[in-house]
């Protein structure tokens, strides 16, 4: 683990976009296969948003494998959505039950605030009522979830590749990931800035796309589709770029074999 300059927050960025310019139909059709199957996952009652927790921390996985295959040059392939569940996935399951316990935790905490408004958002998808947006008790509650929870980001970020790459337990690579996004929080910051002002952005062109569309809602839905599936790559690959800045490769790892053979 090392620490980097604040700067290099938008190098993963850039590093990431790079990646998706390697293969851009492949990542697409990868990414959207992905949203297919999670929202198929979810059609199970109760248990599907549990399982889908569950198998996150292994789907990350897969997604770095795909980083790290085109960084050294190999081809995308449908196979790779499963790779993350080649290696240790026993400890990645213990990864996303841990997760799901410190999101019902955060909401929790949350709901001192707004009485739980927040959480039967988040878990059932119920809208929050119109008296606690009024009353700020539904802002209040996102900002304590916002605090309580950057917590869990922090040690979640690298757990899972620190899992599968690294052989680290869970609670070693929590503890990993959690101090070396404290050591590099400044880079980390500037990652989240760059972030919220792409975001920023993008929000002004849905808008203005909106505006030129109306009575076309169907081409507006299909450019918000488009712009998020070329974006998602670009973020898993910044994930990569950032996890591969702070932990740098061993000699020994960089002997193993980069993607799982071709079946």
């Amino acid at each position: 683990m090392r620490t980097v300059p604040a700067g290099h927050g938008w190098l993963w960025l850039a590093q990431g976009f790079l990646l998706f310019r390697k293969n851009p139909p492949m990542w697409t059709l990868l990414v959207f296969s992905y949203w297919m199957l999670i929202a198929l996952i979810n059609q199970i009652p109760v248990a599907g948003s549990l399982l889908g927790t569950l198998f996150l921390p292994a789907f990350s996985v897969s997604f770095m494998v795909m980083c790290r295959g085109l960084e050294a040059g190999q081809s995308l392939r449908p196979a790779l959505l499963f790779a993350g569940f080649r290696s240790r996935l026993s400890t990645l399951i213990t990864l996303g039950g841990l997760y799901l316990l410190s999101i019902a935790v955060v909401l929790g905490i949350a709901a001192i605030a707004d009485g739980g408004i927040l959480a039967k958002w988040v878990i059932y998808g119920t809208p929050p009522t119109v008296t606690a947006i009024r009353d700020g008790s539904l802002s209040n509650a996102l900002m304590i979830a916002a605090i309580v929870g950057t917590p869990v980001v922090m040690a979640f970020w690298f757990a899972p590749v620190l899992v599968a790459w690294d052989g680290m337990g869970a609670a070693k690579a929590l503890f990993f990931s959690f101090f070396a996004g404290w050591r590099n929080w400044r880079a980390f910051l500037f990652y989240g800035a760059l972030l919220a002002l792409a975001g920023a952005g993008f929000s002004v062109l849905l808008v203005s796309a909106a505006v030129v569309l109306q009575g076309h809602p169907a081409l507006l839905r299909l450019g918000l589709i488009a712009a998020i599936l070329a974006s998602m790559p670009v973020l898993f690959g910044s994930f990569y770029a950032a996890y591969r800045d702070v932990f740098p490769p061993s000699p020994a790892s960089e002997e193993t074999p980069l993607l799982p053979p071709a079946s």
